[in-house]
């Protein structure tokens, strides 16, 4: 299961990927070491993503960070039971945030598409 936001994400905030954010990459095993080029090479389909489709609300005394999904993604290849795939949210130079996806077998048969559903993240208050 791949879920991660790197350093430069964690130390600036959920305000820094709402600004930043530019598009999200469906990708097979995505680690947290991966930068941007090795998320692309990993990457089967992608989507633009702007700061509008991100909402940060309250959520108790915590952060709620939404990213909008997206539907009908064409994917360019296929996946197998077992590949773990996650959503890599990405600006034009680098890696902001992954989020688990739930993996299942593409066949990228013609006409198949995927959809990303909302990613979200609670942000504790510190405790």
């Amino acid at each position: 299961m791949a879920q991660f936001a790197p350093d430069l994400t964690l130390q600036n905030g959920p305000q820094y990927l709402k600004d930043n954010i530019t598009i999200a990459y469906v990708c097979k095993a995505p680690s947290k070491a991966d930068n941007l080029a090795t998320i692309i090479t990993k990457s089967f389909a992608s989507v633009a993503v702007a700061g509008a489709d991100v909402t940060i609300t309250d959520s108790g005394d915590n952060l709620l960070l939404t990213v909008n999904g997206k539907t009908g993604l064409d994917p360019s290849a296929t996946a197998t039971a077992g590949e773990d795939i996650a959503v890599v949210y990405c600006s034009a130079t680098e890696v902001l945030g992954c989020i688990d996806a739930t993996d299942r077998i593409l066949t990228n048969e013609e006409g198949d598409t995927i959809d990303i559903p909302a990613g979200q993240v609670t942000i504790n208050n510190w405790s």
